[in-house]
C-alpha cells in the first residue's frame, strides 16, 4: 500500500494519529477529505520550502521525468507524487527510485506499470462520468482512483455540480480526486464530502488558500458511517438500503 491510500483510509475512518512522515500528520478534521498541493518540480527546486506546506500529500508536474536532486531532497520527508498526460516505463522507474508514491496520467501512451506496483498509486484522469464498460475496466484493472481534470468552478456549489461528482465517485471503488479553484467554505467541503470527493489539489504556493480551506476542514463534522461501509464510505453518500437500516 503506498503512503497516500494509508491517507486517505486513516481519512475515511477519521483517526488523527500521526504517520511518522512528513505532512501525513496535518489532516486531524472530520472533513475526511485530504488537502493536495499542486505544482511544477522546478518551483520545488527554486523554493524548497515550499515542501514544508500545510497539505496532506504534494504533486508535481515534471513531465513525466525524474525531478531534480534539489526536489527529490527537498520531498524527502513528504508524501509525494507526479502527475502527467504520460509515463514510460524509464520515467516511472525513476520517479520511484526519488521516492515518488502516486500518479495522475491520462490511460493513452502511459506504462502498464503505472498500475502493476502494490507502492504505487495510480489516479486516471477523467473529464466526466465514465461509460459502463469503462468504469467496469477501470476497476478490474486496479487502479487507485479517479482525478477530476477540471476544476470546481464558479463562486458558488451547486447541486448538479455534487449530482455529478456523486455519479462520478459511484462509479469506481477507489478515491477521487478534484482540483480546487477558490477557498470552500465548511459548508461546501461538507457537501463535497458527501459528494464522495476524497481530496481538494490546490496550488502550493497559495499559502493563503491552504490556511483558510485547512481551517475551514476543521470545522467539518465527522460523517456517520455504517456499518456496512467499505474502505472508502465514510467519505462517500450512505445507500438507500444503509439509511432504512
Amino acid at each position: 500500500m503506498s503512503k497516500l491510500e494509508d491517507l486517505f483510509r486513516r481519512a475515511a475512518t477519521r483517526t488523527p494519529q500521526p504517520l511518522g512522515f512528513g505532512t501525513a500528520a496535518r489532516n486531524e478534521s472530520g472533513s475526511g477529505i485530504l488537502l493536495i498541493g499542486y505544482a511544477r518540480s522546478q518551483d520545488i527546486s527554486k523554493s524548497p520550502e515550499l515542501s514544508k506546506a500545510d497539505v496532506d500529500a504534494i504533486v508535481l508536474d515534471s513531465g513525466g521525468k525524474a525531478v531534480s536532486k534539489t526536489a527529490a531532497n527537498a520531498l524527502e520527508n513528504a508524501v509525494w507524487g507526479s502527475e502527467n498526460a504520460q509515463f514510460d516505463a524509464e520515467g516511472i522507474e525513476k520517479l520511484k527510485g526519488q521516492g515518488c508514491d502516486f500518479l495522475i496520467f491520462d490511460a493513452a501512451d502511459t506504462s502498464s506499470m503505472a498500475v502493476n506496483d502494490d507502492d504505487l498509486s495510480s489516479f486516471l484522469h477523467v473529464s466526466g462520468e465514465l461509460d459502463r464498460m469503462t468504469a467496469a475496466a477501470v476497476n478490474v484493472l486496479g487502479f487507485t482512483g479517479l482525478s477530476l481534470v477540471e476544476a470546481l468552478e464558479g463562486s458558488s456549489l451547486d447541486v448538479q455540480q455534487l449530482i455529478d461528482l456523486a455519479k462520478l465517485q459511484a462509479q469506481v471503488e477507489g478515491p477521487l480526486l478534484v482540483r480546487g479553484a477558490r477557498v470552500y467554505a465548511t459548508s461546501e467541503i461538507t457537501a463535497l464530502r458527501n459528494a464522495g470527493v476524497n481530496a481538494l489539489l490546490v496550488a502550493l504556493d497559495d499559502a493563503e488558500t491552504i490556511k483558510e480551506i485547512r481551517e475551514n476542514m476543521r470545522q467539518v463534522q465527522p460523517k456517520r458511517s455504517s456499518s456496512r461501509s467499505s474502505s472508502w464510505s465514510a467519505l462517500a453518500p450512505h445507500s438507500p438500503d444503509e439509511e432504512d437500516e
